[in-house]
């Protein structure tokens, strides 16, 4: 069995030939994304424009169940079934449409058109001054965000991908990705540490880990409603949070600094997290410049 959004990857290499190359099938799949607004995978802005990593992860699989040559570019093994019939009948006739409209257009005239209908994703691009005119470039950089002032934030991993997780991230400047968590470990594919580590890596954060600012997993027994919450957190201040100084002392620092930091955990609901009593401690005590802004 393989996962519907490996169907969509596996119906767009099919439609296009039956092989792409790494940079055409990131737009390609990017633009048919969009065009159908349906996030079958997520994007974020890259060396060369609107990138996913999901993608990379999934070759890999698809490699390993034999629907995917194991080569450099995408492209499917001469036995592959056909997948177009495999993937829903309204993104079948989106997928045939888009088609229709993209034609031929391959490579930095690609790359180029992604570019100028979505400019924000070419805002980390090596060559987007190189394939844009001084006037669109000028027109495309206007998309991008400069803000540099607020300093703390915080995320939490819940019910995104790890591409949707570092576009929010690198939308909003982020220098330093600093992980709450006791034991950074995550079932969801790109949240364990050592791979978080590794991915911010490659797009320009830093990542810091602070277990000692984790809740321990027995604190954590029996939370069933916003009551039992308030209760942990005010036990976590208190007990856990006013011992760790050194910790806390590391984030004002980095603020202090003028560092964009955001503190990172697993649920979406700051309210549902202690990241957020971390912040509200930190904010209290730099006082200016310090008011916390969630993901």
């Amino acid at each position: 069995m393989i996962f519907y959004r490996q169907k969509v990857l596996l119906a767009l290499i099919e439609i296009s030939g039956g092989k792409l190359s790494n940079t055409d099938l990131e737009k390609l799949l990017f633009l048919f994304c969009k065009a159908s607004k349906q996030n079958h995978y997520d994007f974020f802005p890259y060396k060369y424009g609107a990138f996913s990593f999901l993608t990379y992860y999934d070759k890999c699989k698809l490699v390993e169940k034999g629907f995917l040559k194991n080569c450099t570019h995408f492209e499917l093994v001469s036995s592959s079934p056909s997948f177009l019939q495999d993937i829903k009948k309204n993104d079948l006739e989106e997928l045939r449409e888009f088609f229709l409209r993209i034609g031929n257009l391959r490579g930095r005239d690609l790359i180029r058109k992604t570019y100028l209908d979505y400019p924000e994703y070419a805002s980390r691009s090596e060559i987007s001054k190189k394939l844009l005119s001084k006037d669109e470039y000028l027109e495309a950089s206007s998309h991008w965000n400069p803000e540099n002032e607020k300093l703390l934030f915080t995320i939490g991993y819940e019910g995104k991908s790890i591409d949707q997780y570092l576009y929010e991230l690198l939308a909003n400047n982020i220098q330093v990705l600093v992980d709450v968590r006791k034991n950074p470990f995550s079932r969801k594919h790109g949240f364990s540490g050592k791979s978080l580590r590794e991915y911010l890596r490659k797009v320009g954060i830093r990542y810091l880990h602070l277990p000692e600012l984790g809740v321990p997993s027995k604190l954590r027994q029996d939370l069933n409603g916003k009551e039992s919450y308030r209760q942990l957190f005010e036990l976590y201040e208190l007990e856990i949070l006013a011992d760790k100084q050194e910790a806390l002392k590391q984030i004002e620092d980095m603020i202090k600094a003028k560092q964009r930091i955001a503190l990172t955990c697993f649920e979406a609901d700051p309210e549902m997290c202690h990241r957020n009593v971390v912040a509200k401690h930190v904010s209290a005590n730099l006082k200016e410049n310090a008011h916390s802004f969630h993901i």
